[in-house]
């Protein structure tokens, strides 16, 4: 691995990526012995034979155009987190128009969304805590030229503090009504024993949305649906929104982070497979998720600001291949069932 080294040519700095050694020195910490670095996960009970069964399925539902997603939830997640962790920090994006009336205003590490109608603004999430969503998500909204005192209503894909965390200050600060599904509110009002998450406040229970169940603010409507697995109420929902006129369905799953435990991969094996059956039905062929590693957002997000006319749209993957990129989801649970050495 190369050292750190920082060079200008032609006045543009060119930053080499750097080892840990080098990375501490340069911070003054005495660098850390080779024998201490993180090793990959193990799985002393794995199923072998069926980890690579479920592997190789896995492979060849991705194809080329989806490895990165398999890779990412198959191998790099479960096997290398900490890999995950030095890609999915808290930083700064740049505020994108994503469709003619989705943006996207959330940080690095995690999404936010703001769907406007003719009625006001629907909020997807809401960041880590307070502070990010006052000095991050606000002015990313405002950034993009929208008013966040017109949120009527902030949606929770999941009960996990990264998505509810600035829930209660924006709810009391713009008025919103907060969505989740039941189990999730129950969940969050439960609150962390420990962890960075321990002393956020949970948003007041405003309104509880039931599977199969449609929101609708002014021209918009939204079709939710309890997908169990990340959490037991990971909430996705189905809507419409155009790019530059022309009609697109986003299927927006709450719950791309995969199961934790065994209980919630053997709940996602089959949620999977129903969001499949339901976004087919729909006609879903736009690709949007929670955090912004799950589907390259930021990626896509540069492509559009530096798009060409007649460029498509990147988070327009087609019918066919979000259906594949869905089954990747499920066939990637059967693999850490394997390694866990259970069986679904």
């Amino acid at each position: 691995m190369k050292r750190a080294s920082l060079a200008t040519v032609a006045g543009v700095a060119l930053a080499v990526l750097a080892s840990p050694a080098s990375l501490a020195q340069e911070a003054g910490r005495a660098p850390r012995a080779a024998a201490d670095y993180p090793a990959p996960t193990a799985f002393p009970k794995a199923n072998e034979a069926a980890v690579a069964t479920h592997l190789s399925a896995a492979r060849k539902i991705a194809g080329a155009d989806l490895f990165a997603d398999m890779a990412h939830r198959c191998i790099i997640s479960p096997v290398y987190p900490v890999r995950v962790r030095g890609i999915q920090y808290d930083g700064k994006i740049t505020p994108t128009k994503v469709f003619d009336q989705f943006y996207s205003v959330g940080q690095n590490a995690v999404s936010a969304y703001v769907l406007k109608t003719s009625a006001g603004l629907i909020l997807f999430d809401t960041l880590d805590n307070a502070d990010e969503a006052e000095h991050l998500l606000v002015p990313n909204m405002i950034a993009l030229g929208l008013d966040p005192k017109q949120i009527k209503y902030i949606v929770l894909t999941h009960g996990h503090g990264d998505h509810y965390g600035g829930a209660d200050w924006l709810q009391r600060t713009t008025g919103a009504k907060v969505i989740a599904a039941a189990a999730d509110w129950a969940m969050m009002e439960k609150g962390s024993a420990s962890g960075p998450f321990k002393d956020l406040v949970t948003p007041k229970r405003d309104m509880v949305i039931a599977d199969g169940q449609t929101l609708t603010l002014g021209d918009t409507s939204i079709r939710f649906y309890v997908t169990p697995g990340h959490t037991p109420g990971t909430l996705s929902a189905i809507f419409a929104v155009t790019d530059h006129g022309q009609k697109h369905i986003v299927g927006f799953n709450g719950g791309t982070g995969g199961g934790r435990d065994e209980a919630g991969l053997r709940a996602s094996i089959p949620a999977f497979g129903r969001w499949a059956e339901l976004t087919k039905a729909a006609g879903v062929d736009t690709l949007i998720a929670n955090h912004p590693l799950h589907a390259e957002t930021l990626e896509r997000e540069e492509l559009i600001r530096h798009a060409l006319p007649g460029d498509p749209n990147p988070f327009v993957i087609g019918a066919d291949t979000y259906q594949r990129y869905v089954r990747v989801q499920q066939e990637c649970a059967r693999v850490q069932l394997a390694r866990m050495g259970l069986t679904e």
